[in-house]
């Protein structure tokens, strides 16, 4: 037995009876007061290990001074700009707190938009994206992962709104955040124009969302001499065995063992839930938004932090599936967490920073969080250009041992 519901003239289908009946969840203060419990305690540890740190506030620096130069191909204006603004009033404290609001901003609209899609239990879904360490790494530390995935969310909630200048407008910051978010919108539009009542709407919000994301390149533009260089970014592919080797072994370092387990577990469940792709939007959203992310990802296959948007389709998928119950959500919650705390690390790099191959080497290694937090407490005091030989190898760890090396990973 199943019913429906309505999100901006779109029917849903629900998973069954149980799908619409009212509980009581979080709320967004909630949400907000455990974000903030779990990220404070790591704003005042430095910068953070990422290894474009240095490279972002260099940019920042260029851009105070008239004098803009991306951090890398092709830039993350958006976030350049926000660096450029705060580092000069706080350092790495007002940016890491500004970075830890993004990501409660985050976690408040998954909740959200699982609701507005028809769904139960978004509060947990949003627990469950939280509970990653790698989104709380992103959360407490100069990176634009968790702005660009923001500023998504609250594009698509304004978008099934049909505010399409409010969406089209956050849509372009996501973009001129991660120029990748492009990918993520197309999937996301398609999603909601699969429906033709829809279809209007997307492209009026597409329009803007893209126009507006391509003008907050021009400074890019204009520093590569007005040609189109400034998209070169440097190569990730090296052969189809060895991006699939990266691809496989990096999305089970993101999520961990036991949160893999538990993907395999909920498989045909999550088959069973494509039954219902014509009348779930959410469906569509979750399944199509990690198809092109994860492609992405396997023909660049660089940090893992790129995977936090393969992280949050996954969870929306699970939540427009049969197993949205609340039991299972603090499964998955806990599956989650523990990869933050203590990590199987099953394969070493032949080669680090140019692996060709792996070899089996188990270890039990401290997890992605607890790795991060003692990387950054050495580093924190050392100069900015350290980040990127000493900071980022040594975040790496669980996923390479101790080998160093000072590229995106293996």
């Amino acid at each position: 037995m199943s019913s429906s519901v309505s999100v901006g003239g779109t029917p849903v289908a629900a998973a069954g009876v149980a799908e619409t009946q009212p509980r009581a969840e979080l709320s967004d203060r909630a949400l907000v007061g455990i974000t903030a419990l779990v990220t404070l305690p790591l704003l005042w540890m430095g910068y953070g290990t990422d290894i474009d740190v240095s490279n972002v506030l260099r940019a920042a620096a260029g851009i105070r001074d008239g004098d803009y130069r991306p951090s890398r191909p092709p830039g993350v204006p958006v976030f350049e700009a926000i660096a450029a603004v705060l580092d000069p009033v706080g350092g790495h404290l007002l940016l890491n707190l500004a970075t830890a609001a993004a990501g409660a901003a985050t976690v408040v609209g998954i909740a959200r938009l699982v609701r507005a899609w028809g769904h139960r239990n978004g509060d947990l879904v949003a627990l469950a994206f939280l509970a990653s360490p790698a989104t709380i790494i992103a959360a407490t530390s100069t990176g634009d992962f968790v702005w660009a995935l923001g500023f998504f969310v609250w594009g698509a909630l304004a978008h099934l709104k049909d505010r399409p200048w409010a969406g089209g407008v956050l849509f372009a910051l996501a973009i001129g955040t991660r120029l990748s978010s492009v990918f993520l919108l197309a999937a996301f539009l398609v999603a909601d124009g699969w429906d033709p009542p829809n279809r209007r709407r997307c492209v009026r919000t597409g329009a803007i969302g893209v126009a507006l994301g391509a003008l907050l390149y021009v400074p890019a533009w204009l520093a590569a001499d007005r040609s189109l260089d400034f998209l070169q970014t440097t190569s990730g592919w090296r052969s189809f065995a060895n991006n699939l080797g990266r691809f496989a072994y990096k999305n089970y370092v993101t999520g961990g063992a036991l949160f893999l387990v538990v993907v395999l577990i909920s498989l045909p469940a999550l088959v069973a839930a494509l039954r219902r792709w014509g009348s779930d939007p959410m469906l569509r959203a979750a399944v199509l938004g990690l198809a092109v992310t994860e492609f992405l990802f396997f023909l660049l296959p660089w940090k893992y932090n790129h995977l936090l948007p393969c992280l949050a389709m996954v969870l929306l998928w699970l939540a427009a599936s049969r197993r949205n119950t609340r039991g299972f959500w603090w499964i998955v919650i806990g599956a989650l967490a523990v990869n933050g705390l203590i990590t199987f690390r099953p394969l070493a790099p032949d080669h680090p920073a140019e692996a060709s191959t792996g070899r089996w080497d188990p270890a039990l290694m401290a997890g992605l969080l607890v790795n991060d937090v003692e990387c950054r407490l050495d580093a924190m005091d050392e100069p900015l250009q350290k980040l990127n030989g000493d900071a980022w190898p040594c975040t790496l760890k669980p996923m390479r041992g101790s080998a160093g090396g000072a590229d995106a990973g293996p």
